[in-house]
């Protein structure tokens, strides 16, 4: 029986090395750590249901190929090693190695505000870079949140970069001062990819052929400039539903921030030329991989579309993607000389958490959940899980998270529940982010500090009684956003305020904060004039202060 002990003292497992061809080919490994990679996917490796495909190289060479699932299931066409998907947000490394090629010619400057670039985008009072559109640290809102908030979801209609722009461009505000803070949005890599165009003189598409795609031979890739394009290979995305899945394909014309078709192995000869780079030598990399500092010192641990952390000691530079129904999660392990990609049609695939257990396995580490497991058990929790019950609210963005049981687990409702996992005494794992309570002796959490990679926030329990229904009907009413050019209505239902955006069913809202109302998808922030309520700031994830106005009756 392998135990935690044994892990740890494995070491590096050997393996033998074979070259690939097309299909469902993997590289000769010992048996038993073949079989232990593919039991990874096993929930993934079926015949009515699609997947992922995993590729792996060691020192350069390649490693482990492996697709388990389908990559169409309306024809029962497998995925294989050379299925084409879509990578999402892992995409925003090929424009920011782009952006730092154009500086090195002398065509860009980093430090430079963007509107030298783009002159149309507005003057938000303090200059906005375009190293800090690289970093996400320039308080430009996220593009598909604002969307989202106009009743425009992803889905619903057909997205056009020209449309994309429009809508960053009517944005007057930045979500805080530039650098101040780090807030991941993809609307700062939309208008990256316009600062390519503009000063190469050239598409996206093109560019990046033969700057990149064709001297490193990556041959299957190229960006999805038209969303109906016929793409050989491509496998189709999906998402769950009942009774089965449901299609969930990108409808736009949209990229930049994602939009990228590739496969594995062209990832992992991207993830060779960031190791060993071929253009734009180790300038062009040490460049990407230079952590963001924030105006107050702190360090966050992204760099230029990529993120930056370590995996059990070990430096890791790695990103994650999703659009869709895709999922990806490509990764590299310098120090170990071993690089991954994952990319899944399915949207409940959990990419990064199956890279991680491959690599786990590759590099005879403990796994996470086994490590979260045994620290868990070695604190177990004495309190009562009704103690950590309640609403709990980050007063600097409105952020709330919504702590509940479901039988003997605690769920968090983040806009969809998740559950968490006991890592200890009033310790829970959330996603990659922990949640640490503070939690009284016998009596209810305070509130709680959730811990990620590179910073903690804290949030307060909220415990506002509901104002009366005399105060409820003060805020009842209409109130538009020019910035997003939608109405929203604001009335009362069952003792409490409720919110309806366009396209959207009424959502209840709980008090905050004094004249402050929240549901784990928004936040309210209240205004008065003279005493009479004329309009709201709106606080949403990735936007926030988004203000409205109150409309005459």
């Amino acid at each position: 029986m392998t135990t935690l002990r044994s892990l740890r003292a494995a070491g590096p497992l050997a393996v033998a090395v074979l070259c690939l061809g097309a299909g469902t080919a993997s590289a000769q490994l010992t048996a038993d750590t073949a079989q232990r990679i593919d039991a990874v996917f096993a929930r993934l490796d079926h015949t009515n249901g699609p997947g992922c495909v995993l590729g792996v190289d060691r020192d350069g060479q390649p490693l482990y190929r492996k697709a388990y699932g389908l990559a169409s299931l309306e024809f029962r066409v497998p995925l294989t090693v050379d299925s084409r998907l879509e990578s999402g947000s892992v995409a925003k490394q090929f424009v920011a190695a782009a952006i730092v090629l154009l500086s090195q010619e002398g065509k860009v400057d980093l430090d430079a505000p963007v509107q030298r670039y783009l002159p149309e985008l507005p003057d938000y009072g303090s200059p906005v870079t375009v190293r800090m559109l690289l970093h996400h640290t320039s308080g430009v809102r996220d593009m598909w949140t604002l969307f989202e908030l106009a009743g425009q979801g992803m889905g619903t209609r057909l997205f056009t970069m020209d449309q994309a722009l429009r809508m960053i461009v009517r944005q007057r505000e930045l979500n805080f001062p530039p650098n101040s803070d780090y807030l991941y949005s993809n609307s700062g890599f939309l208008l990256l990819a316009d600062i390519v165009e503009r000063t190469s003189g050239e598409p996206l598409a093109s560019f990046s052929a033969h700057r990149f795609f064709e001297p490193l031979g990556m041959h299957r890739t190229q960006w999805r400039d038209h969303w109906n394009r016929m793409v050989p290979d491509r496998a189709t995305a999906y998402s769950p539903a009942a009774g089965g899945y449901e299609r969930a394909a990108p409808f736009m014309d949209v990229y930049g921030a994602g939009g990228l078709l590739t496969t594995v192995g062209d990832l992992l000869i991207w993830n060779e030329q960031l190791t060993h780079p071929k253009i734009g030598g180790r300038t062009l990399v040490e460049a990407m991989e230079t952590p963001a500092v924030l105006t107050t010192g702190r360090t966050v641990n992204y760099g230029l579309g990529l993120s930056l952390a370590t995996f059990h000691g070990t430096r890791e530079v790695s990103h994650g993607g999703a659009t869709g129904g895709y999922r990806t999660f490509v990764a590299r392990w310098p120090d170990r000389g071993l690089s991954m990609a994952v990319i899944c049609n399915v949207a409940n695939a959990g990419p990064d958490g199956l890279a991680h257990r491959v690599a786990d396995i590759l590099m005879g580490t403990a796994p996470t959940e086994a490590l979260a497991a045994e620290a868990a058990a070695a604190h177990p929790l004495t309190a009562d899980l009704a103690a950590f019950e309640g609403l709990y609210r980050n007063p600097a963005t409105e952020e709330v998270i919504r702590i509940v049981r479901r039988d003997s687990t605690l769920v968090a409702d983040v806009g969809v529940e998740v559950p968490l996992r006991p890592a200890g005494e009033r310790r829970f794992r959330l996603g990659s982010a922990e949640l640490r309570f503070d939690l009284p002796a016998g009596g209810r959490s305070a509130g709680l500090v959730r811990v990620g990679s590179d910073d903690e926030v804290r949030f307060e329990a909220v415990r506002m009684a509901p104002p009366p229904a005399s105060e409820l009907s003060s805020y009842t009413g209409r109130y538009y956003s020019d910035e997003l050019d939608a109405t929203y209505e604001i009335g009362v239902r069952d003792g409490r305020l409720q919110m309806t955006r366009p396209d959207g069913d009424p959502a209840a809202l709980d008090p905050t904060a004094p004249a402050t109302f929240a549901n784990p998808e928004g936040a309210l922030r209240f205004t008065r004039t003279k005493g009479r309520i004329d309009g709201f700031a709106l606080f949403a994830g990735r936007v926030r202060n988004l203000r409205f106005t109150r409309q005459r009756p």
